[in-house]
């Protein structure tokens, strides 16, 4: 029988589904609610003056129970004591803060206190090496009263570790700030922030789809597909003939053969999250490591080079350095590894970002899911729904002296296309060429991972610094409109201009020539 459209006009867009997302189904306007806790009372500080003997001490013994192998159950027994510590201790509304770092985040999220003392300790002997206060802005040296970062605090107590977050103790309850991020990291509200977004239909929902067009957003007689609850104007994605019977949407099909059925299982690619049939091509389920599986060569390459770069600084020119970044939900092993310690930063830089762009962008709420899609984006929260799965999304900031000063999100959909959707910087650093950097260090990366095409959304009015500064050009050849039109980007408004970039001009002969004619 014929396909029968259904008017999604005449569905209740805002109640059919059900959503976890904390804040996200709070905010009705331009305000965010993650910053109208009111005040908690203020605590008295319970730090003390310790002796450096007695703190060396406690601090050795600290290191001892670590030696025995109990050190990860006493480090639990601190962080509980730390809490108990800081019960009635108020939280700094994050709005009021003037520099976001790590430390700042800290402090503004009632875990550590400003001015608390602070204690570099040696790995080994346990010897107190350098002591300050810690501030928003970094660690006030208590020997030369100099305003250090973390890792400067570190060097100046004579060692350079690069762990320095795991050496230096608050003086008063003898909890590291490795232990503290972590601490803030699996806070409730912070948890909320990141929480998958379980968009479900209401059990009594009379139509199980979703109520807008993965395309371009909007609602009216939309085709469903039935297999997700992606929905589709046909002519959003240029379909002239309505098919008979059951109908599969483009992530529901091979990318190779089309089919949705036939061939096989149907795998998901890790990287571009397109599905195909091992028949077809790409690769089968790695044993080894059970979640991972690419439809192609090219799709590997780029996750394993975007993996290479998580959480590595990379140094610039006049002290800046950029970062990749992405939130990971592995639990903490408490051996402080190298890969662990390097989790923890990205968790927490994440946390940062997510505040610089909130200070950048007014709350922009999916309007059928009750969705904060800025914040969604930063904290990579996957969903059922294909539309605001935002599970393949990184982060890269650009810092200075610990401070993130401009954030952008981008997400790769394989060798053919990255997308940008998001680009900010604090206000005191615009018009400084800040997000000029750092969008020449995404380009360069995706260049070198032979992505070929970056997208971007700009509004009208700064559409021609887009393209006379950075040589985008419009989006209006009909094959790239189509192409697109196959990829789950982040929609817009129709007042919205999209803007593309051509990162590789000519085909890479390493690859079949199956893979560089593009399979969507």
């Amino acid at each position: 029988m014929a396909y029968n459209f259904r008017n999604r006009n005449l569905l209740n867009t805002r109640g059919a589904y059900l959503g976890s997302s904390g804040s996200d189904s709070e905010s009705q306007d331009d305000s965010d609610p993650d910053f109208l806790t009111p005040s908690r009372t203020p605590r008295r500080s319970t730090q003390n003056n310790t002796a450096r003997a007695g703190g060396a001490s406690s601090i050795r013994n600290l290191s001892g129970k670590r030696a025995r192998g109990n050190g990860e159950e006493h480090k639990r027994g601190l962080r509980e004591r730390h809490r108990r510590r800081r019960k009635r201790f108020s939280q700094v509304p994050q709005a009021q803060i003037s520099r976001r770092t790590v430390l700042s985040w800290l402090i503004g999220s009632g875990v550590i206190e400003e001015k608390e003392a602070v204690w570099y300790v040696a790995a080994q002997s346990g010897n107190i090496l350098g002591e300050g206060k810690v501030n928003r802005e970094g660690i006030l040296c208590s020997c030369c009263s100099g305003q250090l970062t973390v890792e400067e605090f570190e060097v100046h107590s004579g060692r350079k570790t690069r762990k320095p977050y795991q050496y230096i103790y608050l003086a008063g309850s003898q909890v590291s700030l490795l232990d503290c991020q972590i601490e803030a990291w699996e806070d409730k509200e912070e948890e909320e922030r990141r929480t998958f977004n379980n968009i479900q239909p209401a059990s009594k929902a009379v139509d199980r789809n979703d109520d807008a067009c993965m395309v371009c957003a909007d609602g009216g007689d939309l085709i469903c597909c039935e297999r997700c609850p992606s929905t589709f104007h046909p002519r959003c994605i240029f379909m002239e003939i309505i098919p008979q019977g059951d109908w599969l949407c483009p992530y529901c099909i091979c990318k190779y053969c089309g089919n949705g059925n036939g061939n096989g299982p149907l795998m998901q690619c890790s990287q571009c999250e397109k599905k195909y049939h091992f028949r077809c091509g790409g690769e089968t389920l790695d044993l080894m490591n059970p979640p991972v599986a690419f439809c192609g060569s090219s799709c590997r390459k780029i996750y394993e080079g975007l993996h290479n770069l998580l959480g590595s600084q990379n140094e610039l020119q006049d002290g800046l350095t950029w970062t990749l970044l992405q939130r990971t939900d592995e639990p903490f092993t408490g051996s402080y590894g190298e890969e662990e310690y390097k989790r923890i930063q990205c968790n927490s830089k994440i946390a940062v970002a997510w505040l610089v762009m909130n200070e950048c962008f007014l709350s922009t709420v999916d309007r059928h899911t009750r969705a904060n899609i800025v914040q969604s984006i930063v904290y990579n929260r996957g969903s059922y729904v294909t539309r605001i799965n935002y599970s393949g999304f990184y982060t890269a900031i650009l810092e200075k002296n610990d401070e993130i000063i401009s954030v952008a999100s981008i997400r790769v959909h394989g060798k053919r296309l990255a997308e940008m959707p998001f680009i900010g910087t604090r206000g005191e650093y615009r018009r400084l060429g800040m997000a000029y950097v750092l969008e020449n260090c995404i380009e360069s990366t995706l260049c070198s991972l032979k992505v070929e095409k970056l997208v971007i959304p700009s509004v009208s009015q700064l559409t021609g610094m887009w393209m006379d500064k950075y040589f985008f050009s419009r989006v209006q050849e009909e094959r790239l409109v189509k192409e697109l039109s196959l990829y789950n980007t982040v929609m817009f408004p129709s007042s919205v201009v999209r803007l593309h970039k051509n990162l590789a001009m000519l085909p890479d002969l390493n690859l079949s020539p199956q893979e560089n004619e593009g399979h969507f």
